[in-house]
């Protein structure tokens, strides 16, 4: 890119990858961006947490996340795998081994790089009710609701790591 702004998209259109123009009031930029706002979004965990593993993982989230928008743009056909989903369903599987069993319903709270990681989760369930939305009207390939599905399982697990077991839980009243 030579430069960062076109003014193609002054009159309330852009386009896809493929060429086609969509109003920006499409559902599909609204899925765009929320994937582009949860990216951001596990940037600001890898910024907070000191954790390797969080890192590398959030990495790879990260890149994956950039593959799921680009099929969403209908750049290519599907970039999201079956193995993508079970590896965060690994992934998942491996920090819960270090959590205790929860009895009662956390609320979204902790230390910063957990709720971070509460605000990510929340984002990325955003995204997931979108990109079904716009489904209904444009090619969007199955796995991409199925990771982003899973992506917000591992990261309520991954809240729970970040927060080191000092949850705050929800009590009626």
């Amino acid at each position: 890119m030579t430069r960062i702004y076109t003014r193609s998209g002054d009159q309330g259109e852009s386009g896809l990858v493929n060429g086609q123009r969509l109003t920006k009031a499409d559902l599909l930029f609204d899925v765009l961006g929320d994937v582009d706002e949860l990216n951001a979004q596990l940037g600001m965990i890898r910024a907070l947490s000191a954790d390797s593993k969080v890192d590398q993982q959030l990495s790879r989230i990260q890149h994956q996340l950039f593959d799921l928008g680009a099929q969403v743009a209908q750049y290519k056909e599907n970039n999201m795998k079956a193995a993508d989903i079970k590896q965060l369903e690994d992934w998942i599987d491996d920090w819960q081994d270090q959590l205790t069993p929860l009895k009662q319903f956390i609320l979204p709270a902790g230390n910063q790089a957990g709720s971070s990681a509460h605000l990510s989760r929340s984002i990325c369930r955003r995204a997931e009710r979108k990109a079904w939305q716009a489904a209904a009207g444009h090619d969007i390939e199955a796995e991409v609701m199925q990771y982003l599905n899973r992506l917000s399982d591992y990261l309520f697990v991954l809240a729970r790591v970040l927060n080191g077991g000092q949850e705050v839980f929800w009590q009626s009243e």
